[in-house]
This record gives structure tokens, C-alpha cells and sequence, in this order.
């Protein structure tokens, strides 16, 4: 109901593609908009994108009376992907979701997309730099139309099935690709947390060498997948300067390699956008799908500046989406007449609540039937080291605001200094940290600590003892009914599964004599010194970084518990060297090892004093999440519906629960009905399908009325209105099967009177062969 199909008339594959998306999805015909652009499928202008789809999308939304339920928007193949003004270009997909913006803003903040991170359904967090109206936009496409359908089964399969096949975060050793790593941590601990997903991290190279994926990311300029690589619902993409150029020359991989190998979405940029993580989708894609979020949502919700980046994927896929149970309770449904009293009962699991239903006609929005709200006096707590922090509802309050009003409690700074629990605000999510970490032990001065190889059996790690339970109750409180809910995604706080990290920069002129010296302390107490020195007249910062990394690694003292591993070394200006030292073992204790990088009075060094390896220290510290949610399990809803406001004839009644949560999962329950308050009718006649109908025939639809004072009759198909026949009781409409396309086509016919009475026929349907 809430998506609309956008289709280049003058490309049969287009048409067929649509067609065979709107079967698969129950898209509603008039959800459908036909565009006719012949320039080709790669580039357009600005005003080019305008006249020939923003201006037809518009006018189509407001003529059908769709303004106020539209969200997603899919591309049918093709449309171009780029969009040009002024030597500026923007992806197609983006300039839908949220404006055409400057290349030259690339920093700015008129780039920024606050729709990022939100956690929460895109009407409650439009991107504030949107101009106009925003979409979440992606193009269905392929370099075969048999590829861009499997693109749409691979999504519309994926529904509600709860993989349990890996994702893959891959670090290549690509440097200047591989920069989505250092956020690699905070996905996997998140769904480790969520506990209903797999993501592992790896180093490699090669795509090809990985099967029965959910997903993969990587940065890699060149590379190959495998067919079948993928299983329905999977997101798949790779940092790289052009892989959204999906057709036409680039020198790199597109993301189509992606889509051909089973991804049900990819993601690409269509010129150079330098090497800012900010313009690619963040590793938090796959949380956010595992939460129950559809494939476009997690892809505009993980990336902060997305105008550069093509979406190429099937929007709706949600394989963690929990879908309720509904059904219409009435009996009579034929000549239905006056006022009539229907009825409706969902149901869903106690962790989805529901919270609203809407009344859809014919696929057109007509009203919402009921939405619950927190109810004033329900009481929310959590218990946290034993102690409690309770929120009790008040009027007007949200999901969102129940969360912030928790998180202010939480961080309150009595309460912080007596839980040690810190929490942080995500839609209507809060992450709780347990904060307290142990002291290690200071590092002697470099220079009295000798080199030595550590032969202990057992380290003496560091210990952080985190909150044994994470309590989340609700209650009725004072109120009448309980509609607000708490629920943590564990009873305990998770222990890390990240390995700590600090970043290390060396620059400065370098000398014969020049020297590099990393001195630490394992958790086990025990010292290790491990120095360089230049002998080079030819040397750079670079390369003396590169001797010490090597013997980093190479020291068996670091090698074994408690240890460390130095990595991702890259050149920068100058001849500067920039380089990671990672914990070998998980968690926050082994993070404890204290270093400290010196050298010769020529170098510059950052950090210049000793630390831990804790960058990552958000990433390390035990973790719970805690979800509020809004609604009951069991919805019956009764209301009365005015059957003289619609046309007599045939009408589709769909009812859509949402879930009471940020997800907003939707539940469609839907009732043919038929109206008779006169005695107008008329029938729509298909031509005999014992003779296949191609796309290269011409067929007549016959539509006739039982009264003589018609003064119009209107054919509607996919894409609407196809034609009007005026002042006769009876019309035969000619249907170009080229026009059509390949495809399952609805029709039906819309009868009117002198006197404004009104018929509408039974929905056929006609398949049009290639």
C-alpha cells in the first residue's frame, strides 16, 4: 500500500520488470506510474529528472489521492542512475530520498542525512535537508531481465524467514577501502547482543571464497562472486570510488556483481566520493536488519551521506520482520448497503505489540481505525546493580520520549556513580554500558624495562564484573489498561566479543641512528620492549614504522595471552606511517595491556604518552539493550463503515495492523466486499485467454452498463487510467499488449451516471505473454 512503482514506458524491460514486481508484492495498479524517457539507461540532468519523473511522480500522487501513504519508491531498470547539474552528480536513488545536492557541499552539513541512525519509521525522522518530499528510493535492475527478477525473488523470499547464515565483514588489505573495519566492532557486538544473527570478521581478499552468505562487506576495487553466493534477503556491497556505475565503463567492480550472485541489495557510488566512510552504508546495515527493518530502510539508516550512493535492491525485504496474524470477522459480505459494522482481531508475539490499524479502499488510505498510545500511569523500571529506575508514563509521552526519560535517569550522576551503567538513546532503543573497568598496573619508563619473553602459563588478567541481571518490567501503575512495554534483550550485560585497539602515528625526518621503541605491560604483569633502529640513508617514518611493526609481530612475548598484534599499517604525507596495535584477545581485560610508543627527539609521535588499548572503549564495555514498545498482543477492532460514500460494485476492504515499535511491521488482513445501494451494475468482459494474448496483440475489454444515462465510462489497468469512453451505456476499449507489457494485468471499469450514481466492476485479471 505504500509503495509505488515507477516505469520507463519506452522499455519493454522496464514494463516486464515492474509488472513481475507489482505481482510478486500485491503492488495495487494505481500504484504504478509510467514515465516515458528514450535517452538511455546510465545519465540524465537535473531538469531532465524533473520533467520526466519527479513532475510525473508528484502529479500521479496527488491525481490518485496517494500524498499521505507513500514511502518506499522502486525504480523499474532501465531509468538512468546518475543525475547531472552543473558538473555536480548525485545518484538517481538519493535525489528521490532526499534532494539533489552539491558536490561541492561534500563536508557540509547540507549533505548530512538525519534520517541516519535514527532507529525510527522515516515519517518520524524525515532527513532535515530533504526540500521537497522523501522517498526511500531504490532501483530494481540487472544486466538481464531475468537477473533483475531474481533480484525481486530473492527479496520478496526473504520475508519473515529468520536466516541463520552468516554475514561476513571482510578488512582487505586495500587501505584505502578497507575503512569501514574500525566500525565492524559495534555491529557484531550489537547483534550479539540482539542474539538472533550471525556476523564474523575476517581478513580477506576474495568474495569468491565465501558461500551461503546473508551478507558481506568489504572494499576491494576489483573482484569476483560466485553465483548462489548469497541467500534470499542478503545485503551485500564494497567501498570502492565506482561501483554504483552499473553500466558503462568504470576499471572496477559494480555492485551488479553482487545482485548476480543472489544479494537482494547492493550499494555503490556513481562517481568518486574519496575514501569517507560517511558516504557508504556503515556496518550497522545488518543490525538494523536484524531488528525487522526492510532492506531500504537499513540502507538509509546506515549511511550519513548517502547523495553520492546508487541503491540497487528489492526495498521491502525484511527476512527478521515478525508479521502478525488478522482476519476479518463478518459473514455478509455481497450487497452490502447503508451503514455496516464490521469487525477485525489481530494477534502477534508478546516481544510485537501491536499498535495502530489502518483502513485501506481499494488500496487507498481512508482511515486510521485505532492507535494506541502509552498510557498514562503504565510504569516502565529496570533494575540495574540492584537498584531501580522507574519512569511512570505521563500524557502526550512516545516511545522515543519514554527512552530519553529513562536514559536521563540512568545518567543521572547519582545514579551513574552508584550503577556505573551509562545509557545512549537509539529510536526507541537504549544501549546500556556497564562503565567500570579495573585499574592496570602503569608501565615502568621505557628505559628501565628489559626485553623480555613472557613464559607464564596462566595471565592475570583484568576484571570488570558487570551487573549479573538487566530487570526490565512494566506495569498497569495507576492506569486502566497496560498498553507500554520494557523488555531487555537479555537478563544479563554481554561481555565483548571486540578486541581493543589504539591508533599509532610516526612522522619527522629520520636519520641513521633514528630509533622506534614500543614498551608495554601485559595483564599479567609481565614487561615487554621491543625497539628499531634506522641504518638507512634512504629511510623514511614510514619505513622505520614498518621494521617496528614487523618485529611487533614477529615477538613471540606478544603472540601469546594477553598479547597484542600491530596492523593496518598505511603510508601518509610526508612519509608518515600510521598503524593500529590490536589486543590478540577479546573483551575489555585483554585491552588492558599498557603501552607506550617513544623514539628519537626527530619523530613526532602520537599518542606521546601511555595508554591502553582501549580507542574502542565503547566497543569493549559490557552491553544490554533495552527496547520500549507501545500496544497489546490482542487488537479487535470494531467500526462502522458508510457504504453510500463509495461506488456500488466491488471494492477490496485491507486493514494494516503496525507493530508498536520503531520497526513498524505491518499485518494486511483484506475482505472483497461488494456495495449495492441502487440498482446501477455493469460488467467487464476480458477477451478468451484460450488464445495466448502476447505483448506484440492489440485485445478489447467490453464494458457494459444496465442503464442508458451513462455518461462515462473509465478502464482502469496497471498504471492507472487507461481510457475514457463518454456518454454511451456500453464501450469496447482497445489494450495495446506492447504498452502493457509482459505481465499480470488487473482490470477494471468505472461506470457513472447523469445523476452522479456510480458502478465499479469486478477486478480480472489477463496475463500478457513475451
Amino acid at each position: 500500500m505504500n509503495t509505488l512503482v515507477i516505469v520507463n514506458q519506452n522499455s519493454s524491460n522496464s514494463c516486464a520488470l515492474a509488472n513481475y514486481y507489482c505481482e510478486r508484492r500485491q503492488i495495487p495498479p494505481e500504484n504504478v506510474v509510467r514515465i516515458s524517457w528514450n535517452g538511455g539507461n546510465t545519465s540524465w540532468t537535473l531538469n531532465d529528472f524533473q520533467t520526466h519523473l519527479m513532475s510525473p511522480l508528484l502529479a500521479a500522487l496527488a491525481d490518485r489521492q496517494l500524498n499521505n501513504q507513500i514511502r518506499f519508491v522502486v525504480l523499474s531498470m532501465d531509468i538512468p542512475f546518475q543525475t547531472v547539474s552543473d558538473g555536480a552528480i548525485n545518484s538517481t536513488t538519493s535525489v528521490l530520498f532526499y534532494g539533489f545536492k552539491d558536490n561541492s557541499g561534500a563536508s557540509s552539513k547540507t549533505v548530512a542525512n538525519s534520517y541516519a541512525f535514527s532507529e525510527a519509521p522515516l515519517e518520524n525522522a524525515r532527513s532535515a535537508t530533504s526540500p521537497g518530499p522523501s522517498f526511500l528510493a531504490t532501483m530494481i535492475t540487472g544486466r538481464t531481465l531475468a537477473e533483475a527478477k531474481k533480484l525481486v525473488d530473492q527479496g520478496v523470499n526473504s520475508d519473515g524467514t529468520f536466516p541463520t547464515q552468516p554475514v561476513i565483514l571482510a578488512k582487505s588489505s586495500d587501505p584505502l577501502r578497507n575503512i569501514r573495519f574500525m566500525a565492524f566492532d559495534n555491529a557484531i557486538f550489537n547483534t550479539a547482543v540482539r542474539g538472533n544473527y550471525s556476523m564474523l570478521r575476517t581478513n580477506s581478499d576474495a568474495p569468491s571464497s565465501f558461500s551461503n552468505l546473508l551478507g558481506f562487506e568489504t572494499g576491494m576495487a576489483g573482484f569476483s562472486v560466485r553465483p548462489g553466493t548469497f541467500v534470499p534477503g542478503a545485503i551485500a556491497d564494497s567501498l570502492t570510488s565506482f561501483g554504483g556505475i552499473i553500466f558503462g565503463p568504470s576499471g572496477q567492480t559494480s555492485l551488479l556483481e553482487f545482485i548476480q550472485a543472489g544479494a537482494a541489495g547492493s550499494y555503490g557510488t556513481v562517481t568518486e566520493p574519496a575514501p569517507d566512510p560517511e558516504k557508504f552504508p556503515g556496518p550497522q546495515v545488518y543490525f538494523f536488519q536484524s531488528r525487522g527493518f526492510s532492506l531500504a530502510e537499513c540502507y538509509y539508516q546506515s549511511i550519513a551521506a548517502p547523495y553520492l550512493g546508487l541503491i540497487v535492491g528489492e526495498p521491502l525485504a525484511a527476512p527478521f520482520a515478525a508479521p502478525a496474524r488478522g482476519r476479518w470477522l463478518n459473514a455478509a459480505t455481497n450487497a452490502l448497503s447503508g451503514t455496516v459494522p464490521f469487525a477485525l482481531s489481530f494477534s502477534s508475539e508478546p516481544n510485537h505489540p501491536l499498535q495502530q490499524v489502518d483502513l485501506f479502499v481499494d488500496g487507498k488510505f481512508f482511515e486510521t481505525l485505532t492507535t494506541i498510545l502509552p498510557t498514562p500511569g503504565n510504569q516502565v523500571a529496570l533494575s540495574l546493580n540492584g537498584s531501580s529506575v522507574i519512569h511512570t508514563v505521563t500524557a502526550g509521552e512516545t516511545t522515543e520520549s519514554i527512552a530519553q526519560d529513562l536514559a536521563a535517569t540512568i545518567n543521572a550522576p547519582a545514579a551513574l556513580k552508584a550503577n556505573q551503567v551509562g545509557a545512549s538513546v537509539h529510536g526507541d532503543r537504549l544501549e546500556l554500558r556497564y562503565l567500570a573497568t579495573s585499574s592496570p598496573a602503569r608501565p615502568a619508563p621505557p628505559g628501565k624495562i628489559r626485553v623480555t619473553e613472557d613464559r607464564s602459563t596462566a595471565a592475570k588478567t583484568n576484571t570488570a564484573t558487570a551487573p549479573k541481571a538487566t530487570l526490565a518490567t512494566s506495569s498497569i501503575g495507576t492506569a486502566a489498561t497496560l498498553t507500554t512495554f520494557l523488555t531487555a534483550s537479555r537478563n544479563h550485560f554481554l561481555n565483548s566479543p571486540a578486541q581493543g585497539w589504539k591508533k599509532f602515528s610516526v612522522g619527522g625526518p629520520v636519520q641513521i641512528g633514528s630509533w622506534l621503541r614500543l614498551s608495554a605491560i601485559k595483564t599479567n604483569g609481565s614487561a615487554v620492549v621491543i625497539g628499531v633502529t634506522n641504518q638507512s640513508d634512504s629511510a623514511t617514518a614510514f619505513s622505520l614504522g614498518r621494521e617496528l611493526v614487523n618485529a611487533i609481530n614477529a615477538a613471540t612475548s606478544l603472540q601469546s595471552a594477553g598479547g597484542a598484534a600491530a596492523e593496518s599499517l598505511v603510508a601518509g604525507w610526508s612519509g608518515s606511517a600510521t598503524f593500529y596495535l590490536r589486543a590478540r584477545d577479546p573483551g575489555l581485560p585483554a585491552a588492558g595491556i599498557q603501552v607506550l610508543l617513544a623514539g628519537s627527539s626527530n619523530l613526532v609521535i602520537n599518542p606521546a604518552k601511555a595508554g591502553t588499548l582501549t580507542d574502542n572503549l565503547s566497543d569493549l564495555q559490557p552491553r544490554d539493550h533495552v527496547y520500549v514498545t507501545t500496544g497489546t498482543t490482542n487488537l479487535n477492532v470494531n467500526f462502522s463503515f458508510d457504504t453510500t460514500a463509495w461506488p456500488d460494485g466491488f471494492h477490496v476492504l485491507t486493514a494494516v495492523a503496525y507493530e508498536g515499535s520503531h520497526v513498524r511491521t505491518q499485518t494486511r488482513a483484506t475482505l472483497p466486499v461488494r456495495i449495492q445501494n441502487t440498482s446501477l451494475s455493469a460488467t467487464l468482459n476480458l477477451p478468451e485467454t484460450t488464445d495466448a494474448i502476447s505483448v506484440r496483440d492489440n485485445f478489447n475489454v467490453q464494458v457494459n452498463a444496465n442503464r442508458g444515462d451513462i455518461t462515462s465510462i473509465e478502464l482502469f489497468t496497471t498504471g492507472g487510467l487507461w481510457e475514457t469512453i463518454t456518454n454511451r451505456a456500453s464501450g469496447t476499449f482497445t489494450v495495446s499488449g506492447s504498452e502493457l507489457g509482459e505481465g499480470l494485468h488487473p482490470f477494471y471499469a468505472l461506470v457513472t451516471t447523469a445523476s452522479g450514481l456510480r458502478y465499479r466492476t469486478e477486478i480480472q485479471s489477463l496475463r500478457i505473454l513475451p
